[in-house]
């Protein structure tokens, strides 16, 4: 009976040994994973390494800071040079956060770094590095980028932008949005009881919002009626936005703001004038035509001007959204309901042709802006989109209609409920 109860003791003794053992050495390889682990800093092995992380003083430069981390004037001035062609030293900017890792001699702790590493914060993105050792070089990196889709929806009281902060939703995900309907909303004249949804991107870096990417999908309700948007990636470019319909949302401009014309002039940054007989710019497109004959307006918009001088003669101007604007010169008289302020559609007749102004016989000077600048319109084919061909438009229809269905329940929950707990956590 001892006998066994010994033999039971030595069991139970050998079991509780290896039970601590493999205890042990399961506790040793975490603490080695986890030394491992901190050992790196953005990608730099810095064991042994002195670290310090702060941000930009004002009036700080680099120098001022690689001098009090010890490393040579030499090196400072090498790494400088050598940054020019990547990030300009003197573009460091108050506030922004960085990092100092460097390592000083064992056999000499007053004498000057071995070896040392500046990372400058961008963004909360981009960085770069300054290494300064044995090889001085600089070189820019990024984090890892985690995209994550999110939803929000919100009821329009007063403004859009508004809406967005009443949601606490950033001003950027608000201009966003209204780029991609500035063809199709007029945002100045939302009502009260309008709303939005929306499914859109938000970038993480390390478990913390960085940014807000596309929007990929959106639905407005304005004055009554439903508008649609989703993001459409086309392979070459960035991608549209197109409607429920497959349809873009950048309205195509006419070709032509006549129907039946000839081009008598083109643009030129220096034409011989015909009637001044000087070298100037001519910043539009002669399409000449019988006096009398019909203009169009070549896409939706609000007319700014209608108005009348001794160079252009009679004029209309027509805002189409913010970026792109038109202009008819020398018409003969304006279309009877064409006043300032008044909307007109794309293929609207607003004036006709005539010879009014500075003008030889009876001719359409047109003329097309976007962003402020005079553009030859004739080669402006990224403002007239062709609709999708029949293969393409199923495969997108297929492709939105998930998204679709998620915009038109009663609550968005496909993205919400891990994403706004994520949200919150990272506030």
């Amino acid at each position: 009976m001892e006998a066994k109860m010994e033999k039971n003791n030595v069991l139970f003794r050998c079991k509780l040994f290896f039970c601590i053992f493999f205890t042990a050495i399961l506790f040793f390889t975490a603490e080695s994973r986890a030394e491992q682990s901190t050992s790196l800093l953005y990608g730099i092995p810095c064991k042994g390494m002195e670290i310090k992380k702060s941000s930009i003083q004002s009036g700080q430069n680099l120098s001022e800071i690689l001098l009090a981390a010890r490393v040579p004037y030499s090196r400072i001035h090498k790494v400088a040079k050598e940054s020019k062609n990547i990030f300009d030293v003197r573009r460091i900017q108050a506030g922004k956060p960085y990092t100092l890792m460097y390592r000083l001699p064992k056999d000499n702790p007053d004498g000057p770094a071995e070896k040392c590493f500046f990372i400058y914060e961008q963004n909360a993105v981009d960085y770069v590095v300054f290494e300064l050792g044995e090889k001085v070089r600089v070189y820019q990196k990024s984090h890892p980028l985690e995209t994550v889709p999110q939803t929000a929806e919100g009821v329009i009281t007063s403004s859009l932008t508004n809406a967005f902060a009443d949601a606490e939703l950033p001003y950027e995900l608000a201009e966003k949005l209204s780029e991609i309907y500035a063809w199709t909303l007029d945002f100045y004249h939302f009502r009260k009881g309008d709303s939005f949804r929306i499914v859109y991107e938000e970038k993480y870096v390390n478990d913390k919002l960085a940014d807000v990417g596309k929007i990929l999908g959106a639905r407005i309700t304005y004055q009554g009626k439903e508008y649609y948007a989703f993001y459409y990636p086309d392979g070459e470019n960035s991608g549209q936005y197109l409607d429920e319909k497959g349809r873009s949302l950048r309205k195509s401009f006419l070709k032509s703001p006549l129907k039946f014309s000839r081009i008598s002039s083109g643009f030129s940054l220096k034409r011989l004038h015909p009637i001044l007989n000087q070298y100037r710019p001519h910043p539009g497109i002669d399409y000449a035509a019988p006096s009398g004959t019909p203009v169009l307006s070549v896409g939706d918009g609000v007319v700014e001007k209608v108005n009348y001088n001794s160079s252009a003669g009679r004029y209309i101007q027509v805002r189409h959204s913010d970026r792109y604007m038109s202009q008819y010169l020398h018409l003969s008289k304006y279309a009877e309901e064409i006043k300032t302020g008044c909307r007109v559609s794309q293929g609207q007749v607003i004036g006709y042709v005539g010879r009014t102004g500075l003008a030889t016989g009876p001719h359409l000077d047109f003329r097309f802006w976007i962003d402020g600048k005079a553009v030859n319109y004739l080669v402006q084919d990224d403002i007239r989109l062709a609709p999708l061909e029949k293969k393409e438009l199923r495969k997108y229809l297929a492709q939105t209609a998930p998204l679709k269905a998620d915009l038109d329940i009663d609550k968005i929950k496909h993205y919400s409920a891990q994403n706004n707990t994520r949200r919150n956590l990272i506030r």
